[in-house]
C-alpha cells in the first residue's frame, strides 16, 4: 500500500464511521442530544454505549482529519501560491486534529465524571454538565478553523486540478460555509450545520476514492 492509498483509505473510511457510528447509531442508540441536560440524562441512562460509539467516533474523526493533513502534504513541494495554501492548510489541520482528540472524547469523559466517587449524585451530574458545555465550546472553535483549513485546502486543489473539479470547488465552498456558520446566530447554526457537515463529510469520502483510484496511487 502506498502513502496517497493510505491517505485515501483515511478519508473513505474516517468520514464514514462519523456518521455511521457517531452520528446515526449515536442518536438512536443514545438519544438526540438536544440540550445540555437532556444529554448528560440520555448519556447517564447509555454509559457502555456511549463510551464505545464515542471511542469508535473519535478514531473515525482523527482518521478523516489525517487523511486530510496527509493529502495537503502532496501539494506542498513547490514554490507556487497553491503550495503555500495547502501548507497553511496543512500547519492548521494537524492544530485541529489535536483538539479533536480531545473534544471527539468529551462523551466519555461525561461518562467518567458520572462514575466517579467523589460527591453526590447531583454533583457529579453538574460535573458532568460542565463537561459537555467545555466540549461544546471545543467544538465551536475548532469548526471554524476546520472550515479555513478546508476553504485553504480547496483553494490549493483548485489551482492544481488535483482530485475533480467539483469535489475540488466543494472544499471551497463547504469551508467557507463551516467558517459563517461559525459565527451566525447559534439556532441557525445548529439547524444547518448538521446538512452541511454531512454533505462536507460525504465530499471527503468522494476525495478518498479519487485518491484510490489515481493512476500514481
Amino acid at each position: 500500500m502506498t502513502s496517497k492509498q493510505l491517505s485515501g483509505w483515511l478519508l473513505v473510511l474516517g468520514p464514514l464511521t462519523v456518521f455511521i457510528l457517531a452520528g446515526f447509531l449515536k442518536t438512536v442508540l443514545v438519544g438526540p442530544a438536544e440540550t445540555t441536560l437532556s444529554a448528560v440524562t440520555e448519556i447517564d441512562a447509555n454509559q457502555s454505549v456511549t463510551v464505545i460509539l464515542t471511542i469508535l467516533g473519535a478514531i473515525g474523526f482523527v482518521a478523516a482529519l489525517i487523511g486530510a493533513i496527509m493529502l495537503t502534504d502532496e501539494m506542498r513541494v513547490g514554490d507556487k501560491l497553491s503550495n503555500g495554501l495547502a501548507r497553511i492548510g496543512g500547519v492548521i489541520l494537524v492544530g485541529i486534529t489535536a483538539l479533536a482528540m480531545v473534544a471527539a472524547m468529551v462523551d466519555a469523559a461525561t461518562v467518567g465524571a458520572l462514575q466517579s466517587t467523589a460527591g453526590d449524585a447531583a454533583q457529579r451530574f453538574q460535573s458532568a454538565v460542565q463537561i459537555q458545555i467545555i466540549g461544546q465550546t471545543l467544538w465551536a472553535g475548532m469548526f471554524f478553523f476546520w472550515g479555513i483549513a478546508f476553504l485553504l485546502l480547496g483553494m490549493a486543489l483548485v489551482m492544481q486540478k488535483k482530485l475533480h473539479i467539483v469535489v475540488d470547488w466543494l472544499f471551497v465552498i463547504f469551508g467557507a460555509l463551516f467558517v459563517i456558520l461559525s459565527i451566525v446566530p447559534l439556532d441557525l447554526a445548529a439547524s444547518v450545520g448538521l446538512i452541511i457537515f454531512g454533505l462536507m463529510s460525504l465530499n471527503t469520502v468522494a476525495a478518498g476514492i479519487i485518491q484510490l483510484r489515481s493512476k500514481d496511487s
